[in-house]
């Protein structure tokens, strides 16, 4: 198996940042590039130096641990000193001609054998990766925010991806001290056309009956989990949540998938630049109205889920896995469909595709109500 020593990664910001100390914590020598030699300088204080220094302060850390760290991580503004790495992370914003662009100078720069892999979240690996030589070293490793804090990492195989680039990214991935699941390229890959989805169709019941707190409180209850999905788009940002959702639905909306239309409260948030008030009023109390809010929920999350396994993108093991990771939901998508029984998912993803947010995934199409193996 191909051995990783020196790991490179393109743009260090919030994101490249946390990927290059973890790895930097778990013994990988680390070069990053930036746009310019200030931006690296600045970068290194504000990614590296800054968070280590609150580690030491807090007593999480020694000073020495500290220096060592710092010292396994070099910045640079030139594509040329990242010739010694063996695997290349992208994470630069979020624009496919500039990702494009930046794999064509990795592929100029890097070694013919080096590993070169995109944090995107909503591209497909194969159309960045369109101007790199050898493409069987090429393939996604996507990280969640934030990436040194969520354990979750999908190691996503394009078409082209060796076994042996596949299993290098596996195992780079557990010493980074990450729970890795196996994805195929496909639009969002496997976690974010869940949340995605699940959001979509929460925020579209916004307005008169529905108050933010209300629809907060109703995520919390059907899902189990602490914090909902009211809260968690505040926590990731209106902005990336409407532009992943404009994303996901151009991919999806018209397949034999489908995908639910962009709300117009979500839109109505992103242009004016606001985030879900989750103090607005009281939680309304009619169960009746929630149990509405809650089965649409869902018969969404249990559709796409379905729709994933349907088209191969992920095991239901490692979905499961996935959405219990990265999205601390208590019971994954599968686990919660066993436990409801089959006869009410059937009613549930019925819903969902009346309401026009998913094709009927072809399991419910052909009445097959086995539980999920799991």
């Amino acid at each position: 198996m191909k051995e990783v020593q020196t790991v490179g990664v393109v743009g260090f910001g919030v994101m490249g940042a946390a990927i290059g100390l973890n790895a930097a914590m778990s013994g990988y020598r680390v070069i990053y590039k930036e746009l310019n030699d200030e931006l690296v300088q600045a970068m290194f204080e504000k990614g590296v130096a800054k968070p280590l220094g609150k580690r030491v302060a807090k007593g999480k850390m020694t000073q020495a641990e500290m220096d060592e760290i710092a010292g396994r991580i070099t910045g640079t503004s030139s594509y040329a000193d990242l010739a010694p790495c063996d695997l290349v992370i992208e994470a630069a914003i979020e624009k496919m001609d500039l990702k494009i662009q930046v794999f064509a100078d990795l592929a100029a720069a890097c070694r013919e054998d080096a590993i070169l892999v995109s944090n995107t979240s909503t591209f497909l690996i194969e159309k960045l990766m369109a101007k790199v030589s050898n493409p069987a070293r090429t393939a996604g490793l996507h990280y969640f925010f934030p990436a040194n804090v969520n354990r979750l990492v999908e190691v996503i195989r394009q078409r082209q991806t060796s076994d042996e680039t596949y299993e290098a990214l596996m195992e780079f991935a557990r010493r980074n001290r990450k729970v890795p699941i196996t994805v195929k390229d496909f639009p969002g890959f496997a976690i974010n056309p869940v949340f995605i989805s699940s959001y979509l169709i929460l925020d579209s019941f916004y307005g008169d009956r529905f108050n933010a707190a209300t629809l907060e409180k109703l995520s919390q209850e059907a899902l189990g989990v602490k914090f909902g999905i009211m809260w968690v788009q505040n926590g990731s940002g209106i902005g990336t949540c409407y532009h992943a959702g404009v994303s996901m639905i151009d991919y999806l909306a018209d397949t034999d998938i489908g995908y639910p239309p962009m709300p117009a409260s979500l839109e109505e948030k992103f242009k004016a630049g606001e985030s879900w008030n989750l103090e607005d009023g009281p939680v309304l109390a009619d169960e009746e109205a929630g149990r509405e809010v809650k089965d649409r929920l869902l018969g969404g999350i249990f559709s796409i889920s379905t729709h994933l396994i349907e088209k191969e993108v992920v095991s239901a093991a490692d979905l499961e896995l996935g959405i219990k990771t990265a999205l601390a939901w208590p019971r994954g998508p599968f686990t919660m469909m066993n436990d409801l029984g089959m006869a009410e998912v059937q009613r549930l993803v019925q819903l969902a595709a009346d309401a026009g947010d998913f094709k009927l995934p072809r399991k419910f199409r052909e009445g097959d109500l086995t539980l999920w193996q799991l």
